[in-house]
């Protein structure tokens, strides 16, 4: 698209394009959040990628059958507003797939890979197909490659369920839980340190957009085809930082990363504004790849690590809308540094975008660091579990901290038939059978727990529970679970008429 916008206004209406692109995204992308709570992350998965097919294919007919520019424009803005719903939808799913924390952070980093491989092929795709065709084949192929998404993640559409809601309150509308998740991310200062830094990285990488297609099609003259090729060597950078960010498996603090990676982009853009050929453009490129794939991991895995489970919908939405409002803004600078201080001034201003915020804020960044873990695996786990379904996120969350993490090896039993119960366990990975007078009535896997007859009712354990395989479990002690169960009527109610259908 901002090759379009530059074959009919050169720099500057590539920055105005861009930054009309990314403004609506970044006032639609909060929106994702109530979304979210409302109808699950993954059901929102599946929707928002269905819709970004229709849009981006509807863009794709207004390129090839020239339709005006304005109509064209305004269907890649809403081609734009609908990818900012897949990134926060992904970013709450995540955990309910993830088997530990360790999983998580390697998840991420994975995640980031994968999006990085798309950075090379797609640019490296669009600079093939836009020298031999036109933008609207690139939207074409895009369209056809989202249809193939919708259908990857439509079996996923119930693993993570919405968000319990208090049956009691009013329903709050969109705008008012934005708002309410506005002034909660105000007030909790470790998410809000940490979007602050993503967003400075989009600043960079909106800056970097438009300076790819500067430098290619005007102090390179590589073309249009050039500035997708740029592009490509920025995403191959990225696959090597997502690699590298596997390193962060295990690791308490990630502040210091955030920082490293920082400086790393900072030296590549002032290499390039000290010396500008196509072999240093390609170099940064490529170092700067790594530098924002080391940001995004790392921002993102410490976003789950202390956020609030009632909050984390709503903290990666307003990420997103942040983050496209810093896309933007920094694309529509380019224009006026380089009017102001040339191209060189516009790589010396990019590269200091990031560094500098972090070492401003490098205090409370430590801080965060430092912060309480939330057990986000965890909680995943619980909320797809129907007995915990209906509870209050705060009790929730209560239950997962006081979670105890258990590994049994295949062969075992777990709990017997007939001996006083005080657990009740969650199946985090692994496979158990159920036996009963000896006989097996059940196989149990993750997602599925057992236990919680002898907690609520106070009798012996009613079957023998025996690992298949080898079991990771989260063990919750009857105390905390009883004051979770018994204390929430929802949750009672629910749980009482489980007990009716079992006991029938």
């Amino acid at each position: 698209m901002l090759v379009y916008a530059y074959s009919r206004g050169g720099a500057t209406a590539t920055g105005v394009v861009s930054l009309a692109l990314l403004i609506p995204t970044a006032l639609f992308a909060p929106f994702a959040g109530p979304l979210i709570d409302r109808f699950g992350a993954t059901r929102v998965l599946v929707g928002a990628y269905a819709s970004q097919a229709v849009a981006m294919g509807a863009t794709a007919a207004s390129l090839l059958f020239g339709a005006p520019s304005l109509v064209t424009y305004v269907l890649g803005a809403l081609t734009a507003m609908l990818v900012v719903v897949t990134h926060p939808a992904h970013a709450v799913a995540s955990p309910g797939i993830a088997r530990t924390a360790e999983q998580l952070v390697a998840l991420n980093a994975i995640t980031g890979w994968i999006l990085s491989v798309g950075l090379v092929l797609a640019p490296a795709g669009a600079g093939l197909i836009l020298a031999v065709s036109t933008p609207g084949a690139v939207y074409a192929v895009g369209s056809a490659c989202l249809v193939l998404a919708t259908l990857l993640v439509a079996p996923l559409r119930d693993l993570v369920p919405p968000l319990a809601r208090d049956t009691n309150a009013p329903e709050a509308g969109a705008f008012r839980q934005l708002d309410e998740g506005g002034r909660a991310l105000a007030r909790s200062s470790a998410p809000r340190e940490v979007v602050i830094v993503l967003g400075a990285t989009f600043l960079m990488i909106g800056a970097f957009d438009v300076l790819v297609v500067v430098l290619a099609v005007g102090s390179l003259g590589i073309g249009g085809s050039g500035a997708g090729y740029l592009t490509a060597a920025h995403g191959a950078g990225a696959v090597l930082g997502a690699v590298t960010s596997l390193a962060l498996v295990g690791r308490a603090r990630l502040v210091p990363i955030m920082l490293g990676a920082a400086l790393l982009s900072a030296g590549a853009f002032i290499l390039l504004g000290l010396q500008i050929s196509a072999v240093v453009a390609f170099i940064v490129a490529a170092v700067t790849g790594v530098s924002r794939s080391l940001l995004e991991v790392s921002g993102q895995t410490l976003l789950q690590r202390v956020t609030s489970t009632e909050l984390l919908a709503r903290v990666f939405a307003f990420k997103e809308g942040l983050a496209m409002a810093a896309w933007g803004l920094g694309s529509v600078s380019v224009p006026i540094v380089i009017a102001l201080a040339d191209i060189r001034g516009a790589l010396f201003f990019t590269g200091a975008i990031v560094p500098v915020l972090v070492l401003l804020r490098f205090r409370p960044l430590l801080a965060v660091d430092a912060a309480e873990t939330i057990p986000t695996v965890t909680i995943a786990l619980l909320r797809s579990l129907g007995i915990f379904r209906a509870l209050p996120v705060p009790a929730l969350e209560g239950v997962a901290q006081n979670a105890l993490d258990v590994s049994v090896p295949a062969g075992q039993a777990i709990v017997r038939q007939g001996e006083p119960g005080d657990r009740y366990y969650a199946i985090a990975d692994g496979t158990v059978e159920v036996l009963r007078d000896d006989v097996v009535v059940n196989t149990l896997g993750r997602g599925e727990g057992f236990g919680e007859i002898a907690l609520l009712h106070e009798v012996p354990r009613t079957a023998t529970v025996r690992t298949v395989t080898e079991t990771r479990l989260f063990a919750i002690e009857r105390e905390p679970f009883l004051v979770a169960l018994t204390g929430h009527a929802p949750t009672r109610h629910h749980n009482s008429s489980a007990d009716s259908r079992a006991n029938s």
